[in-house]
């Protein structure tokens, strides 16, 4: 059964449209065809009309999905319990949040700390100035202190960063096996939209999908399409470099290595998010919908070694907050308030909803850290 799309008003259609034909400029000047890495970073982060810079609503019952913060307070009080044991070994810490969103983890984080007399200050980097001029006018109304920084801080800092569903909106490399050989998915003009064409192999690209083979043990079949994202590895050595000692925190749906490559997985992980319909069309409403694919840990887990961190855990989103004390947290509400958190938190915690598709991985530098929270499942990365 088709799924059904919302008509988007006159402002959305109008930057849907503009964007269209300059991807279509960009098309016709590169002989009609462009990676879709290329074409996700257009329709996400183009300055003036991607998604995340054209001040469509992207948040909450309005936009096209809804982040765990923003369900309820329960995920950032069972957070702060982590991160709060790592600001306590640490002088002078820091949090450092990458892509806050509409800034309520900043605003629900900074007030369960502040409750528990964790001394610590909050920065955020934020590359879209759409979302920081959002998160500027809710902080100001709710008196938390931020300090928005340009980049990443040149001199390494102690603290914990923070990355809440920022790693899945990486552009992505797609890629099919298609007689015996590697060809990059990308994109063309074709009749009135953007459609889906394969590119010549490329030898880097063929050389990363036979590295991912050698370590799996087996030959993608025929036919197999996925995605592969090397811009995740040379963050996570960014982020090492900005970090003397401390932690950080990557929260985002994803699966392990061998989870991700399965041969029935054959499809890739490509998922839109628009008007909270989930979809595989990334050409539809360019500028108008989310698009991520799901997050290869075990890729972040090397990617942390060879950067010189530690992986000191890795589990789902339910074990987390069910073993990290929500559902007791739950117990001391009563009334409307109850009901309302005991649905969300089913939301958060439930292996058919976000609980299992969602996982932590916690890395670290200088310091001893418990496991996370619930089932440990580092050994499967």
């Amino acid at each position: 059964m088709a799924t059904s799309f919302p008509e988007p008003d006159a402002y959305g259609r109008d930057i849907s449209r503009q964007l269209s034909e300059r991807i279509r400029q960009v098309l016709v000047a590169s002989g009609g065809w462009i990676s879709f890495e290329r074409y996700m970073h257009y329709v996400l982060y183009d300055p003036a009309l991607g998604y995340y810079h054209n001040g469509s609503k992207k948040f909450g019952a309005e936009g096209d999905f809804v982040t765990a913060p923003e369900l309820s307070v329960l995920f950032a009080e069972v957070l702060a319990t982590q991160i709060a044991g790592v600001l306590t070994q640490l002088d002078d810490p820091v949090i450092l949040e990458i892509g806050a969103g509409t800034g309520r983890l900043a605003e629900d984080l900074s007030a369960v700390l502040r409750a528990q007399s964790v001394d610590t200050r909050y920065w955020v980097l934020e590359p879209s100035a759409e979302l920081r001029n959002r998160q500027q006018a809710r902080f100001l109304a709710s008196g938390v202190e931020i300090q928005w920084l340009e980049q990443l801080p040149t001199e390494p800092l102690q603290g914990l960063i923070l990355a809440n569903e920022v790693l899945d909106a990486f552009p992505t490399i797609c890629f099919i096996k298609k007689g015996g050989k590697v060809r990059p998915l990308g994109v063309v003009w074709a009749d009135d939209g953007f459609a889906w064409a394969m590119g010549e192999p490329e030898q880097g690209l063929s050389d990363l999908v036979v590295e991912l083979e050698t370590s799996l043990g087996y030959v993608f079949p025929e036919g197999f399409r996925s995605e592969i994202s090397p811009t995740i590895p040379a963050w996570i050595q960014s982020i090492s470099s900005t970090l003397k000692k401390g932690a950080v925190l990557t929260i985002d749906y994803g699966l392990t290595e061998r989870e991700y490559y399965h041969p029935q997985r054959n499809q890739g992980t490509l998922l839109c998010h628009y008007r909270h319909r989930a979809h595989a069309d990334p050409f539809l409403l360019p500028g108008l919908q989310d698009i991520g694919a799901w997050v290869d840990f075990s890729a972040c887990a090397r990617a942390a070694k060879d950067a010189g961190l530690d992986v000191a855990g890795f589990t789902t989103q339910g074990q987390f907050l069910i073993h990290g004390g929500a559902a007791e947290r739950l117990g001391r509400l009563d009334g409307d308030t109850a009901f309302r958190a005991a649905q969300a938190l089913k939301t958060l915690v439930l292996p058919g909803e976000m609980g299992e598709r969602f996982k932590l991985l916690l890395l670290s530098r200088g310091l001893q850290l418990d496991p996370l929270p619930g089932r440990d499942f580092r050994d499967r990365l």
